[in-house]
């Protein structure tokens, strides 16, 4: 073979590892993303072109003193050396840092694939929850599920409620670590007198799931009576939930409701698994990162204005879609106790007139008696006083002013 015809060779792999990429990029972009183009799939061409791309330039170098091939095999061959030492220097220091601390297991959940939700508990069973650290269990939950994927909440055959009391939110609001006669929905139940409690909440949902599920039709479905209350309980982390960031991608896989702003108008487009099919593949690749995590990195690397902004205006579409199902009953975002200054987040969701209760300040919610050890979900007495202060709240807004 001749030196002109290896270079041509070169060339010819490199415009085939290029144009594999690219077409890969554009399905992503803006095809169904299944990484198949006119029926090829172009993930394996644009991996084994770069490969053999790669090792050709570097023959052809060598045996022809090409310059400008042998500089491109040596940068790329520089690059990925590089990396994998770090990448490989790094999974030991992990590995090391894991060693001392405590070895942190579960909880696992027991869920099925939602095309709206992303993802929701199994219906119609009976479930458990276990945490354990360093082989010890720190809490061993039970809990029951109805034929509508919800935890079901005890209650008090003697009552006769009439109204209903919807909670929305995350596991702070299913009860992750407590039984079902500890959680925020059954104490509601319990405190009150006419409210039968709903929980439309599940372990790291957030507002874009109790958007999307207010968009559908369902809760007017299952709940029985036509006169109640809804809550969404919210917690500063629902802001990267609803921005679907490199870490909230982690724990869901992009199974999570896609909402954002264009042109001033929020956007519903999917699951942010097909939403954004070019970011979850760059996240899926990032979170593989021992260099990454060893250093915490995340995307994106600031939250600012905008971002609770969005997170608001998700909210202020719940509290409207409640409406449309529930006429003239009332929907309050209610702020669960925090370190963090809430003053933000209560000013955007006021701006956009949604009823808010303040309960950020109403414990330290490190404190161990609210705070389950080595986890941040809360204890069967944080729930009791965070309920009793919420229907405080409820009668006092009730009050004629």
């Amino acid at each position: 073979m001749n030196r002109k015809l290896a270079i041509l060779i070169a060339i010819g792999l490199i415009l085939l590892c290029v144009g594999s990429t690219s077409l890969l990029l554009l399905d992503l972009i803006k095809g169904d993303g299944n990484m198949v183009v006119a029926g090829i799939p172009m993930l394996p061409i644009a991996k084994w072109s770069f490969i053999i791309a790669l090792l050709w330039a570097l023959w052809t170098g060598v045996k022809f003193k090409v310059e400008a091939l042998l500089n491109l095999f040596l940068a790329f061959f520089m690059t990925i050396l590089v990396v994998a030492v770090l990448e490989i220097g790094s999974g030991w220091v992990l590995k090391a840092q894991a060693n001392k601390g405590p070895k942190i297991e579960g909880p696992e959940h027991s869920m099925d694939m939602d095309p709206i939700l992303g993802y929701k508990p199994k219906p119609n069973g009976t479930y458990s929850g276990i945490k354990k650290v360093d082989g010890k269990a720190i809490y061993d939950i039970r809990y029951q599920t109805d034929s509508n994927s919800l935890r079901i909440t005890p209650t008090d055959s003697s009552k006769k409620p009439i109204d209903f009391a919807q909670f929305y939110g995350c596991s702070m609001t299913f009860g992750e670590g407590v039984q079902s006669n500890e959680t925020i929905p059954f104490y509601f139940g319990q405190y009150t007198t006419n409210f039968t409690p709903y929980n439309f909440a599940y372990s790291g949902y957030g507002p874009h799931q109790a958007l999307a599920r207010l968009e559908t039709q369902a809760p007017s479905q299952i709940v029985k009576e036509k006169h109640g209350v809804g809550f969404y309980i919210y917690i500063d982390d629902h802001v990267n939930r609803v921005l679907g960031t490199m870490t909230n991608f982690g724990y869901n896989r992009g199974n999570a409701p896609y909402y954002h702003n264009e042109s001033g108008k929020l956007e519903h487009s999917g699951l942010f698994s097909n939403g954004r099919k070019l970011r979850s593949l760059m996240y899926s690749i990032m979170l593989e990162s021992n260099l990454l995590k060893l250093f915490k990195v995340g995307y994106p690397f600031k939250i600012t204005k905008d971002d609770y902004a969005l997170t608001a205006d998700v909210i202020a579409g719940a509290a409207k879609a409640f409406e449309v199902q529930f006429p003239r009953q009332p929907f309050y975002a209610v702020i669960y106790p925090t370190t963090i200054d809430s003053n933000l987040i209560i000013g955007l969701l006021k701006e956009r007139n949604v009823k808010v209760i303040d309960l950020s300040k109403l414990f330290n919610p490190l404190d161990p008696r609210y705070a389950i050890p080595h986890d941040e979900h809360p204890t069967a007495l944080g729930n009791q006083v965070f309920t009793k202060a919420l229907i405080q709240k409820i009668k006092e807004a009730q009050l004629p002013k």
